[in-house]
């Protein structure tokens, strides 16, 4: 299950992404808490953590063709290297006592620009460093850092934002970017190797590339759906906590931390459960249990009944996410991986971006339980109907699905 890491290349960008995917859930607790209490209100904390992932619209493509084109490994320590630049005034000025609602959401547009060009370049790195047979072992425990931060940084920030307040805690994620940056200098230089041309026809050649990959796209839009549905509720989560659970700040810290471990051993157990005679049920527990643990988690009245429901929806989710991104990876040539990639946040984390915006606003209008609990079951209700009309996503429920999604070639019919 550990065989990725005997990749040097590969152990270091597993601790760079681990310590810059802690800074980022680090920046949603304080940046949520922040906003919240300056303005009272979701729509301004949607306004917020759109900001920090909306840029993918716009440039998701540019930085796919950017991994494709320039050094990867340069790339994501300049991005991350932004992003702690942007901490690190947003530390300053809120130490100051200057920082304003619009420089607020000015520095979270800064940082969301980073973050869209490290979501990409971390992403297209990983194929790179490791031999195909353990791709899908690879991006498992990848996840597991990328989610596990989800647990750890919001366990480590909580103390920090309680007894230090924000200017503390900024400046807490600002050392996380900074050290992620360093530990991602020795992974060394790595470059698609293939020259390509203008980016606009590329790019709908990407489009037309993933198109006739029907498995592939077919992943793709149902982690669309799963992005949009089911962890939309990021917006609205400080809200639920204080106006429906009737619970301190620091309970909201403890809800993160819960779904980040519940993320980082789901990540984990699908890292030892990596042969593809697994997937199949893996695929389809993950499925339905993040939007059934969702709308648990958002129905209960009890503060420990939420945590536990929350550490339910981590793990669900992050496995949904995991094995859909590797199936993903596994099919795209390398010379495409970055356009491919990028197409697949543009799709993807888009909607969870608007979606999360939107549900924040109207958490001023209703109270956000019942809007969790609709979400949850209609992503359940949405992927029954798409599981009806599509024979590409019924294949996901059998093992052949599996093993040929992961080749480069475009997958055969399956009937």
């Amino acid at each position: 299950m550990l065989t990725p890491f005997k990749n040097p290349g590969y152990a270091w960008l597993w601790w760079s992404n681990a310590l810059s995917s802690s800074g980022r859930w680090a920046l949603i607790l304080i940046l949520s808490l922040q906003l919240l209490q300056t303005t009272h209100s979701s729509f301004w904390v949607g306004l917020g953590l759109f900001l920090t992932q909306g840029p993918v619209i716009l440039l998701a493509p540019l930085s796919g063709v950017l991994a494709d084109r320039f050094d990867r490994r340069t790339l994501n320590v300049m991005s991350a290297a932004l992003a702690g630049v942007t901490t690190g005034v947003l530390a300053l000025t809120t130490w100051l006592g200057v920082l304003t609602l619009p420089l607020e959401l000015a520095l979270s547009l800064a940082y969301g620009v980073a973050f869209v060009f490290q979501l990409t370049l971390r992403s297209t790195l990983v194929p790179s460093l490791v031999p195909p047979a353990q791709l899908v072992s690879a991006v498992s425990l990848f996840q597991v850092g990328t989610q596990g931060a989800q647990f750890l940084g919001p366990a480590l920030a909580t103390p920090l934002l309680v007894s230090g307040g924000p200017a503390l805690a900024w400046l807490f994620c600002t050392a996380l970017y900074a050290a992620s940056a360093l530990t991602s200098i020795p992974v060394g230089p790595s470059r698609a190797g293939t020259a390509i041309g203008n980016p606009t026809g590329v790019l709908q050649q990407s489009f037309r590339y993933l198109y006739a990959r029907p498995l592939v796209w077919t992943a793709i839009w149902a982690v669309s759906l799963h992005c949009a549905l089911t962890m939309a509720y990021q917006g609205m989560l400080p809200m639920f906590v204080s106006m429906d659970l009737r619970a301190p700040d620091s309970s909201y810290g403890a809800l993160l931390t819960s779904i980040g471990l519940g993320a980082a051993l789901g990540s984990l157990g699908l890292a030892r459960l990596s042969d593809p005679r697994f997937r199949p049920v893996l695929f389809g527990i993950s499925l339905v249990g993040s939007g059934i643990s969702l709308a648990l988690m958002a129905a209960t009245s009890s503060v420990a009944v939420a945590i536990a429901s929350g550490f339910f929806v981590g793990a669900t989710q992050a496995m949904f996410m995991s094995m859909a991104l590797a199936l993903i990876q596994g099919s795209v040539d390398d010379r495409y991986r970055g356009r491919a990639t990028s197409v697949y946040q543009l799709i993807t984390m888009a909607p969870m971006a608007i979606f999360g915006w939107g549900m924040g606003g109207l958490a001023d209008v209703t109270e956000p339980r019942p809007l969790m609990i609709g979400s949850g079951l209609g992503f359940v209700v949405v992927m029954a109907i798409f599981l009806f009309a599509s024979p590409w996503l019924r294949a996901l429920f059998g093992v052949r699905a599996w093993v040929s999604g992961s080749q480069p070639a475009t997958v055969p019919a399956l009937t």
